[in-house]
């Protein structure tokens, strides 16, 4: 009722405002003619107070006041003559308020809500996320479920979920952080624990940590649940027991069934462990396919072995430690002297997964698919600057890496504006990078390239001519 009274109180106020011209008192106005000619007065007095003060000829004096009196006779014929008298019509600017009112209020009642409750903006956030993530937006339903793991941080589902998410897109440690609180909720549920000590081990770069191990350790003993039987054998291969190994994978695929989601993972390590230590494979995996027994290097290792035992060895070196490119680099190569032309390339590629954030690492690798002759369809984007794992990362490098490091990232800034070259920013970076490092003539020819590109834009040349003109 209180928010009808004030709707109406303020319908009603505007309304009066739009009738007020008729509730004035009875005036007499200047007519338009009369105003358009005291308009040219006032011109002529001005030509007259230029001449006075020198600022126009006589000559140009006569013809402007000539002007205005044209200008003034036209105007007069044109226009009505006299007074004009405005009275008061009260009847009808009552009339005029009553109908904006209940225009106002009317419209109001059959189009708006006035008995729908506030909607904060906090709700409506809320309600926008939850649209986006029921549309299958990981990163909506992430932050949804992250507000509510802050509101309700005792529910094992909202962690539950969160945890899944953040392995969905790949970001393991975060994973692994909600998986933790929801083993906390859960207790010593084996699947919660399993899929904890599996994002722990993922956010380690694949390598089984000793917090992992433990989790692994109980829930084989206590379950034999096969993802732990798994990340144990890759435990001993880590640790160079790779007999330890092949043995606990050939026990798992024993185990399993043959159409067990898992088995295709166990199958590729033992193969892979088979050639390593130049044993017959069908001993651990009797039903190897034709195909499996020639990845293995064949039953006893014959023509070929040693390349093959090379590429297990460093397939193996690489399941252990994955931040080695230069071992990359050895199994495209090896593998493309093998005839394994597709595997060759997807080492390349995985190597260039696993360094996406060290441009230095890419170059090198841009290097080696050159020199190999592979075309990857599918190249690392390219990088605008560092971040903190470009910064950790040389942190371990030499000088003399870590000068290379940062001539790689400047030229993949180079070569990215080549095909894209809208990229105002990009190109100030690019200036900046070269005259940091002592490179004059390449801040400039970068200079007069993009002002190719923006020498129409009086702003971006600024820019430009900012970065090239700043000192070192």
């Amino acid at each position: 009722m209180i928010f009808w009274i004030i709707a109406a109180l303020l319908a009603g106020l505007a309304g009066l405002w739009m009738a007020l011209p008729f509730l004035r008192a009875r005036s007499m106005e200047m007519s338009g003619a009369e105003g358009a000619i005291s308009i040219y007065r006032d011109q002529l007095d001005e030509v007259d107070r230029d001449r006075a003060a020198g600022l126009i000829s006589e000559a140009e004096c006569e013809a402007a006041r000539m002007e205005i009196e044209r200008r003034a006779l036209v105007a007069a014929r044109h226009m009505d003559q006299g007074m004009a008298i405005s009275t008061r019509a009260p009847v009808l600017a009552a009339g005029l308020t009553g109908l904006a009112a209940a225009l106002v209020l009317g419209g109001y009642a059959w189009l708006g809500a006035p008995g729908a409750a506030d909607a904060p903006l906090a709700a409506r956030r809320a309600e926008a996320l939850a649209a986006q993530a029921a549309a299958g937006d990981l990163g909506s339903r992430i932050q949804l479920l992250i507000e509510r793991s802050q509101d309700d941080p005792e529910s094992f589902e909202t962690w539950w979920m969160l945890a899944s998410s953040y392995s969905a897109i790949g970001d393991h440690a975060s994973a692994a952080d909600a998986y933790r609180h929801a083993v906390e909720l859960a207790g010593d549920k084996p699947g919660v624990l399993s899929a904890y000590a599996e994002a722990m081990t993922l956010a380690n770069g694949n390598k089984v940590p000793t917090a992992a191990l433990v989790i692994f350790d109980k829930l084989a003993a206590e379950t034999g649940d096969p993802r732990a039987r798994y990340y144990l054998a890759l435990a001993r291969a880590q640790a160079q027991d790779f007999e330890g190994a092949l043995e606990r994978w050939a026990a798992l695929a024993r185990d399993s069934a043959p159409d067990a989601p898992w088995m295709g993972m166990v199958r590729r390590d033992i193969v892979n462990m088979a050639r390593f230590l130049k044993v017959d494979v069908t001993e651990s995996l009797p039903d190897a396919t034709a195909a499996e027994i020639a990845a293995a290097g064949g039953a006893g290792a014959g023509p070929g072995g040693d390349l093959a035992a090379r590429i297990a060895g460093l397939e193996v070196a690489l399941a252990a430690e994955p931040k080695d490119y230069k071992s990359w680099i050895a199994l495209a190569e090896a593998r493309l002297q093998s005839g394994d032309e597709i595997g060759g390339a997807a080492a390349l590629g995985q190597a260039r997964r696993e360094y996406a954030a060290a441009p230095f690492v890419l170059q090198k690798i841009d290097e080696a698919e050159r020199a190999l002759g592979l075309d990857l369809t599918a190249p690392a984007p390219a990088r605008r600057g560092l971040d903190a794992e470009d910064i950790a990362a040389a942190s371990a490098l030499s000088d003399q890496e870590r000068e290379d490091m940062i001539d790689g990232m400047v030229a993949g800034l180079a070569a990215r504006l080549e095909e894209q070259p809208e990229d105002l920013q990009g190109w100030v970076m690019l200036v900046n990078s070269y005259r940091t490092l002592g490179k004059p003539s390449k801040a400039q020819d970068a200079h007069r390239s993009a002002l190719r590109v923006f020498g129409g834009d009086p702003a971006a040349v600024a820019a430009l001519e900012r970065a090239v003109g700043a000192a070192p």
